[in-house]
């Protein structure tokens, strides 16, 4: 079975992937046999393994990790990230809760925090996350990463005018940064460019998460506007893209196949 298949059975079964030969996994395991009560090793080994998607396993070891330090917030914060590539949703809420009592002050963990209350739609406790973070960054990429999934959970409770709020802070000249989807998506919002616009969008101009990440924001467009079926054929596409590029642990690939899992 190739490595590629692999992966995609690590999120979806309890088989177990083989680990190929990889040096900083060697690595790591040298390290965590000198030093088994060393919580950084354990943690360094877990990232050794998230690198080739190899999920599980990277979570087995911020796990032990834990084990070793169970009041180091990033810890917790590792785990939950990988908890949600395994489609662990509530798991993953719950670790980054404490990471959030941890350290309260990391924008990377309301972040992530609000994703998976978005996910199994807790959408007030999602907003509470989002909120925070709001709070916590006024740098532009984050702010833009942070306004669009909290904009789309205001909208969900029906707080629209919350949600006008936090698309005022949204100009014409931002630096998105790595954030160009989300920006693009914002500005949809705002009115300023049309979903068919960014839905024929030249795709040599796009990397594949970039449209995937953009596929999500235009269903949940269309969904919020009253046109269901348009949405849910886009975030369709998003899943057949997600599959075919490996971006199958993207944050909208993950949001696109629960939103159709609980349409069905």
């Amino acid at each position: 079975m190739s490595l590629k298949l692999e992966q995609k059975y690590e999120v979806a079964s309890w088989e177990r992937c083989q680990i190929p030969e990889d040096e900083q996994i060697q690595a790591a395991d040298e390290a965590v046999r000198q030093n088994p009560e060393d919580g950084g090793c354990w943690m360094r080994k877990g990232h050794a393994l998230a690198r080739l998607s190899l999920m599980r396993e990277a979570e087995e070891c911020y796990a032990m990790a834990i084990a070793c330090d169970p009041f180091n917030w990033e810890y917790y914060r590792h785990r939950a990230h990988r908890m949600l590539s395994c489609w662990r949703f509530q798991d993953a809420a719950a670790d980054f809760t404490i990471a959030a009592r941890l350290n309260p002050n990391d924008w990377n963990v309301f972040y992530h925090l609000g994703l998976a209350f978005f996910l199994i739609r807790d959408y007030e406790r999602a907003a509470r996350a989002y909120r925070r973070y709001y709070e916590l960054t006024d740098a532009q990429p984050e702010l833009i990463a942070v306004s669009d999934w909290y904009y789309m959970t205001l909208m969900r409770l029906g707080r629209k005018e919350e949600a006008g709020k936090v698309l005022d802070r949204i100009t014409e000249d931002m630096d998105a940064g790595d954030n160009t989807a989300y920006y693009a998506r914002l500005l949809m919002y705002k009115g300023i460019r049309k979903p068919e616009e960014l839905l024929s969008a030249d795709p040599e101009e796009n990397t594949d998460l970039e449209i995937v990440t953009m596929g999500f924001g235009i269903g949940n467009y269309y969904l919020m506007n009253g046109e269901p079926e348009k949405g849910y054929g886009v975030m369709e596409k998003v899943i057949q893209e997600g599959d075919e590029s490996d971006c199958y642990f993207a944050f909208a690939y993950l949001a696109s196949k629960a939103e159709l899992a609980q349409r069905q």
